[in-house]
């Protein structure tokens, strides 16, 4: 089982408006167009007055929250809470409710019959394009991306200059796999010249795209003449810091993050995490306590070898990211660390509804569960079928483990260990340090489970090579298979390598080492 090493961007989160209206993002200003945006409040406020009906009421509400006009959020909230019973929208309800209270919730929706209740609110007048795009998050959430399509593009038709409408449509499009149209969402933004919300969703789509961005050079200009940056900029300074991660300038990446770790929101804390190992970042407590960062905090258990925590993090993400594969793919991750098969089961086969038939690590997860639970006959099947995929090249790595703990599982003790030796040559081949210590670590976990005669020696191998290895998840494993002494200095390695501890990568080895 390994972890997934996808590349991280700093895509727009893609909430609920009434979660987006506590956040940073929906408080920040728009910089440079303050006439512009007033001139939108002020046009929606006098609609309001002429109609005050509870569509206009949840559009004014939520624009008044992104401006900072409470009083007049507060107004808008009153009447749809005052039409309670006549309107039966409870999400709406609920929100106009914690307006009123200026109160902070979870971020799981409020009512099972959302969709139902929202287009019953839409019933009344289809041009509210904050509702439009909760209902098309929905939708997607429950596998209907496709009937989806038809409210996001109304509602960026109603709202081009809502950061909300703008960077939530974009991210609909990039969870259908349209990474071109999410590009062109961002870049026929009025809000693109001045906005460094939507600046740093289209750095980061640009990426995804193999392209680019013509914002990062004057981003960088920008973020390098201040000394610290606030809550507006941190998920520009995060966006232009991965793609000179991504270019080498590892140094100046470092400079990009440290600046954005000043006042996150939780997608730049997020990155960071995702940064930390590579570039030698430390993230402390303060700023995990974020709002809503459940993913840098599953991520921060995770290198801290806090298993239990980093699941119930990532189940927390999962809710609040429920069109999402990557938090359930974590999830997966997670219980096969800790063996909870059955629920790595669940975790696993809810991704692959969400990413469909395209054979990828999904299915290799899935293989790997079967394998621990015993359903061998169709871990035989899923081996051969994953293996005769086209991009089973990408995946050998995986293949090979998992092929390696089919044949410990069917008491082929040679075959396993020729199979898992061959996992770790091609990832040492593929300069897969990640990989090189998963395989390793589960190759020994095989051993000793399936009482190889050279068991003893398979992990004395595994405990020396995962503590020059940075994988969090490999020494946890190992970590169960040795004596208190071994477990220990096991478990020293990964605390120091979350806390301030100088670590250089030598390109030779592949291999993470400490310069102290």
């Amino acid at each position: 089982m390994f972890e997934e090493q996808r590349p991280r961007r700093v895509v727009p989160r893609w909430r609920l408006s009434r979660i987006t209206a506590q956040t940073a993002e929906a408080r920040s200003r728009k910089p440079g167009r303050s006439v512009d945006f007033s001139a939108e409040l002020a046009n929606k406020q006098m609609e309001f007055e002429f109609q005050p009906t509870v569509p206009v009421a949840s559009e004014l509400m939520f624009l008044a929250s992104e401006a900072g006009d409470d009083k007049t959020a507060r107004t808008a909230a009153t009447l749809i809470v005052g039409n309670e019973e006549k309107i039966g929208a409870t999400s709406l309800v609920a929100t106009a409710k914690r307006v009123l209270e200026g109160g902070h919730q979870s971020s799981s929706p409020s009512s099972e019959n959302f969709v139902r209740d929202a287009r019953r609110s839409l019933a009344l007048d289809f041009r509210n394009p904050v509702l439009l795009m909760d209902v098309a998050r929905e939708l997607t959430a429950k596998g209907h991306g496709k009937a989806a399509l038809r409210y996001v593009r109304t509602a960026v038709s109603l709202a081009p200059l809502s950061r909300f409408v703008v960077r939530a449509a974009a991210r609909y499009y990039l969870h259908m796999g349209d990474h071109e149209q999410a590009h062109d969402v961002i870049k026929r933004s009025p809000l693109l010249s001045s906005d460094p919300w939507v600046q740093a969703s289209e750095i980061a789509v640009a990426t995804l795209r193999g392209r680019n961005s013509s914002y990062t050079k004057r981003a960088i200009r920008k973020l390098s003449e201040l000394k610290t940056i606030g809550v507006d900029l941190s998920e520009l300074a995060s966006a232009v810091g991965t793609v000179e991660l991504n270019e080498g300038a590892e140094r100046k990446a470092k400079q990009l993050f440290v600046k954005s770790l000043v006042d996150p929101n939780d997608n730049s804390l997020a990155q960071a995490e995702w940064a930390a190992t590579r570039l030698k970042l430390v993230v402390d407590a303060k700023v995990l306590r974020t709002p809503f960062s459940f993913e840098a905090n599953s991520n921060n258990a995770y290198r801290r070898l806090m298993l239990p925590e980093a699941i119930d993090f990532a189940k927390q993400w999962s809710d609040d990211e429920p069109f999402a594969s990557r938090p359930l793919n974590t999830l997966t991750h997670l219980y096969c660390l800790e063996e909870r098969f059955a629920e790595a089961r669940a975790s696993v086969e809810a991704e692959l509804r969400l990413e469909g038939s395209s054979i990828g690590s999904a299915h290799l997860n899935r293989l790997f569960i079967r394998i621990q639970e015993g359903d061998l006959d169709n871990a035989y099947a899923e081996l051969q079928r994953v293996a005769a995929g086209p991009d089973s090249k990408n995946h050998a790595v995986h293949i090979l483990a998992d092929a390696g703990a089919l044949a410990y599982a069917t008491g082929e003790a040679t075959l396993g260990r020729e199979l898992y030796q061959s996992a770790i040559k091609a990832a040492r081949i593929r300069g897969s340090p990640m990989e090189e210590a998963s395989a390793r670590a589960y190759f020994a976990r095989a051993a000793v489970m399936y009482d190889d005669p050279s068991a003893a020696s398979i992990v004395q191998e595994a405990v020396t090579n995962v503590e020059r290895l940075p994988n969090p998840g490999a020494i946890h494993v190992v970590r169960r298979l040795v004596d208190s002494d071994q477990r220990k200095k096991l478990e020293s390695v990964a605390e120091k390598r979350v806390a301030k501890v100088r670590w250089t990568w030598d390109s030779i080895t592949n291999t993470l080492k400490s310069l102290e």
